[in-house]
């Protein structure tokens, strides 16, 4: 009797470690905090800054990238540093304010997915920079932010996505092939200087 449970606990045993061995590749795809920073509460919070801008407001002038041609990964590579740039220029609020805390919470993630080596920085020894999906957008506070969750969304279902680590190699899609439509420019706005929407 105890042979036999010996034998049982030795193939249980052994069958955990097969186990373990083939759901470790999957497990050890994209790292944890990545795959995990960015939640549900960051989009919400996103959303909430969206709902809280005025629904006929002044319209702003911003650079962004046209995502169009790219693929998921080169296109949150490419936008999220516009939306760093549209953050600090046109939504300005009070300390004590809701809507500021939105705006650093957003601001935060960006950094951290930056820091945690989540998503690199473009890297213009091997890459061209991807000016040339760069597009000035004309539209409201409310309209900017809806692009700016597009892509925080797209980063999201990106991690989950992936059975593996994620190849930010964006050479060949950014490639400089002469663009003539192609135009960039320096942030403007028909508003005041925090007037993006309301101090809440």
């Amino acid at each position: 009797m105890n042979t036999h449970r010996t034998g049982l606990a030795a193939k249980a045993q052994q069958l955990c470690f097969w186990l373990l061995l083939c759901f470790r590749p999957a497990l050890a795809g994209v790292p944890g905090p990545c795959r995990h920073s960015v939640t549900q509460d960051h989009l919400q919070s996103l959303s909430r800054l969206i709902d809280n801008q005025l629904a006929h407001s002044c319209s702003i002038i911003y650079p962004f990238t046209d995502c169009l041609n790219l693929s998921k990964v080169c296109c949150v590579k490419a936008a999220l540093p516009q939306i760093l740039e549209l953050l600090s220029s046109h939504f300005h609020y009070v300390r004590s304010s809701d809507n500021r805390r939105y705006v650093s919470l957003l601001q935060t993630l960006i950094f951290h997915l930056y820091s945690q080596g989540c998503v690199p920085e473009i890297n213009e020894e091997v890459e061209d920079n991807p000016t040339r999906f760069l597009r000035i957008e004309q539209s409201s506070p409310k309209e900017a932010l809806k692009k700016a969750w597009a892509v925080i969304q797209m980063y999201m279902s990106l991690m989950m996505e992936s059975p593996g680590p994620v190849d930010w190699d964006c050479q060949e899609e950014y490639a400089d092939e002469d663009d003539p439509e192609s135009s960039t420019g320096t942030s403007t706005t028909d508003c005041p200087v925090g007037a993006a929407g309301p101090v809440l």
